[in-house]
């Protein structure tokens, strides 16, 4: 192989990768702008936090409970009682549709707190998977985190990903 054959796959591979990769996304997409919007009553979601307690890493899912695929946002819409806005999605992005299969599941990864030292702290959170639905509400108590409360400050959520590890690996690195 010549030096500018070499030369030339280095600089493609990374490219081919990005495109697969957005190929797939565009796909998944596309399969779930077929599928109608997922209804209130067919999902179940559950939250908890993930150790140590002091990462303020909580883990998201959300189950369809029907026996038909239909489509959530991209990201979970989090709320924090008493609080204004909702945690940011990382990467930043718009919402759209992202299919939940028949009976199936999705994660998202929720770091509630920065460290930045102004942390405000809440006695709950709320989660939906659609923008337009009333979230579910859990408790500080009920996800495990610790007294006073959950601490909030420049949250950040992952898209819906398929499994837990790939959740937890899309966070971005703990900031402090």
């Amino acid at each position: 192989m010549t030096a500018l054959m070499r030369a030339a796959t280095l600089v493609l591979a990374p490219s081919l990768l990005v495109a697969a990769t957005a190929a797939t996304a565009h796909a998944e997409t596309a399969r779930g702008a077929a599928a109608p919007a997922c209804a209130r009553a067919t999902l179940g979601y559950d939250a908890h936090a993930l150790p140590p307690i002091a990462s303020s890493v909580v883990l998201v899912t959300v189950t369809n409970k029907s026996a038909a695929a239909c489509t959530v946002d991209r990201f979970p819409t989090v709320t924090f009682a008493g609080l204004d806005g909702t945690a940011r999605p990382v990467p930043p992005t718009q919402s759209g549709p992202r299919l939940l299969p028949a009976k199936g599941r999705l994660y998202a990864a929720l770091r509630t707190d920065d460290r930045g030292g102004s942390a405000r702290y809440v006695p709950s959170l709320a989660v939906a998977a659609n923008p337009a639905h009333p979230g579910t509400r859990f408790t500080a108590a009920a996800i495990g985190a610790p007294a006073p409360g959950i601490a909030v400050s420049d949250p950040v959520t992952t898209l819906w990903k398929k499994t837990v590890d790939e959740a937890v690996a899309a966070l971005p690195d703990d900031p402090s």
